[in-house]
């Protein structure tokens, strides 16, 4: 809401500088109206969209959880991008009645210093929209593609600065506006240029990299001096230094858990980049940027919870279970579902876990054997959903259905949890 609010104070600004008989006199002052609206707006979610890609951990409170703020980094871009595209249009068909070549000139290059940045502004981003929408390209290329944006962003702060506009003639607007950029250029430089000084990384060092199943192997590292500290459910960016594998950052949900002396990262082979990670040596050098995120057991006020796995959704769960011991008086239910008995790795490590902490029920199933897993069994198994909490994590379109199933169950949407993976 707070980010809403601020996206959306540049209009109160407009509203007060003037009359709005005049600024919507007749169609062609309210076409100028609506493209200073979409550009003012649209720029005010450019600049804090910026923000919320820095990953910044003091925003993680605010937004239950890194994986929400890149939930809102989606929305706010993609809104951000559309009323950016219209802002030129706007103003410009207004000219169509008078003068096609005014309309015309309006949106091209080098005929003022202002306009040329807005186009190469307008022209850089309409080319990411199109490389995230339609280019097949690998994450780490997707993602180098993505810095462009900061270019993008130069050049539409260049065009908002220098153009004759409410932006030029009002002092307050000027001053807010100029905030909003220097917060989105800082946060630019930030993850940028300066992310080796002023981000913190820790230093580990991989002891093994053990296959669990022909898809799912862990990766287990040691530190080697100040070792990070985390919550059970929480996961980390991580970078490996080996020859033969890409060295940008990915997350990885800790499998290991708080109190445990070596970090455990329980991986699935989802491509070349994780195919290449079951080569890691003994040895190599991993640095890890984290913790993050707000899933976890220990941030629900109930203690009788209900937690849901699909396939390696099961990895923020490994952490939870190995640490129960250390937090007593819950009582939870743990489903673990895979399409086969094969697929669940560390299962008989959960079974002890529960043989041992009679806090813990583990649930096996498997959907070769009873179909897919659904409100209804999850309720009939745990007898009844009242006063639970439900912890639900593993592929989008089981979470969105368990979710509508829940809800459809009179369980408020204050008591589901998800961790949504796929976003990051």
């Amino acid at each position: 809401m707070i980010f809403a609010a601020l996206s959306l104070a540049p209009l109160g600004f407009w509203l007060f500088m003037q009359d709005l008989s005049t600024r919507f006199a007749d169609w062609q002052t309210s076409l100028l109206s609506a493209g200073q609206i979409l550009g003012l707006v649209g720029m005010a979610m450019f600049s804090l969209n910026l923000v919320l890609s820095a990953r910044l951990k003091r925003l993680e409170p605010f937004f239950d959880g890194l994986n929400q703020i890149y939930i809102k980094h989606h929305i706010f871009g993609a809104t951000a991008l559309i009323l950016l595209l219209f802002h030129p249009l706007f103003l410009a068909i207004r000219f169509i009645p008078s003068s096609l070549r005014q309309t015309a000139l309006f949106l091209v290059p080098f005929t003022d210093s202002a306009i040329t940045y807005g186009i190469f502004a307008l022209f850089t981003m309409i080319i990411l929209l199109v490389i995230t929408f339609y280019a097949a390209w690998p994450y780490e290329r997707w993602k180098a593609s993505h810095k462009f944006l900061g270019l993008a962003f130069f050049f539409a702060s260049l065009h908002m600065f220098f153009i004759s506009s409410d932006v030029s003639r009002s002092a307050a607007l000027r001053v807010y506006m100029f905030s909003l950029v220097i917060s989105g250029l800082a946060a630019i430089i930030y993850r940028t240029i300066l992310s080796g000084v002023l981000v913190n990384k820790f230093h580990y060092t991989v002891v093994a990299v053990r296959e669990l199943n022909p898809s799912v192997f862990e990766i287990e590292l040691a530190g080697n001096d100040k070792n990070l500290v985390h919550r059970p459910g929480q996961f980390l960016f991580a970078s490996f230094h080996q020859a033969g594998i890409r060295r940008e950052y990915h997350p990885f949900t800790i499998s290991s858990s708080p109190d445990s002396r070596n970090l455990k990262l329980t991986v699935k082979n989802l491509g070349d980049y994780t195919a290449d990670l079951k080569q890691l040596l003994s040895g190599s050098i991993a640095r890890v940027e984290g913790p993050f995120g707000r899933f976890s057991f220990l941030e629900a006020m109930g203690k009788k919870q209900i937690w849901i796995a699909g396939g390696i959704g099961i990895t923020p769960f490994l952490s939870m279970a190995r640490s129960l011991k250390d937090h007593p008086g819950y009582k939870i239910f743990l489903f673990y579902c895979t399409n086969t008995r094969q697929e669940a790795v560390l299962l008989d490590e959960l079974y002890a876990i529960g043989r041992a902490n009679s806090q813990l029920t583990v649930v096996s199933h498997c959907s070769d054997v009873s179909g897919r897993i659904d409100a209804g069994i999850i309720s009939r198994e745990c007898g009844g959903l009242d006063d639970r909490e439900i912890f639900i994590c593993g592929p989008a379109p089981m979470m969105k259905s368990l979710k509508e199933q829940f809800i459809r169950s009179d369980v408020p949407a204050s008591r589901l949890h998800s961790e949504e993976f796929a976003l990051l």
